[in-house]
């Protein structure tokens, strides 16, 4: 093996492979996606109960007379209930679907590219780029060395696009790594 050949993929990154290359989630990782979509799906439940609680006030007729302040008051609630629920509501519309559906890995082959941010973003000075999947340097895995130029194929999931997997395709165990299912859409 000379310098330039990858080694073949570790045992947790194959097992990983082994699983996303037929278009399925590992177990870890839709447990992951139902933690993440269930956690969000029950945060969801505080504006839900502010909602019916103030639906309760309304209808029993107790309702105090409007005012002034209490209008701005019950606006700026309305717009945080807003906010709150667009924030944790995209977690859970991305995320729980992704645990049930029948094919939820996408896949993407190429040539890994480095793309530098613009601007000063020290917080993500570059990402990486294979095909038409770009990734974060901080979500690369640590296991699989990164090689500008080489080919790669990538799993990621189809909707919160997570990178799920990683081989190197010039890699001695490459050829098991190839998908086994064709992207739907």
């Amino acid at each position: 093996m000379n310098d330039q050949t990858p080694p073949p993929a570790s045992p947790q990154m194959a097992e990983r492979l082994a699983v996303n290359r037929t278009g399925r989630l590992t177990a870890r990782q839709r447990r992951l996606a139902l933690l993440v979509g269930g956690a969000a799906a029950l945060f969801l439940l505080c504006p839900l109960t502010l909602l019916i609680q103030l639906g309760a006030v309304l209808l029993v007729g107790d309702a105090p007379i409007p005012t002034v302040t209490g209008v701005v008051l019950a606006a700026l609630g309305v717009l945080f209930l807003l906010i709150f629920v667009g924030l944790i509501g995209v977690n859970a519309w991305t995320f729980l679907p992704e645990a049930f559906m029948r094919q939820p890995v996408r896949y993407a082959c190429g040539p890994l590219e480095v793309r530098v941010t613009p601007g000063h973003r020290p917080e993500l000075p570059f990402s990486y780029l294979i095909g038409d999947y770009s990734f974060a340097p901080y979500v690369a895995p640590d296991d699989v060395p990164m090689r500008v130029g080489a080919p790669y194929i990538v799993y990621y999931a189809a909707r919160s696009r997570l990178l799920l997997s990683l081989a190197a395709l010039d890699a001695p165990d490459a050829a098991q790594w190839e998908p086994a299912f064709t992207h739907e859409e």
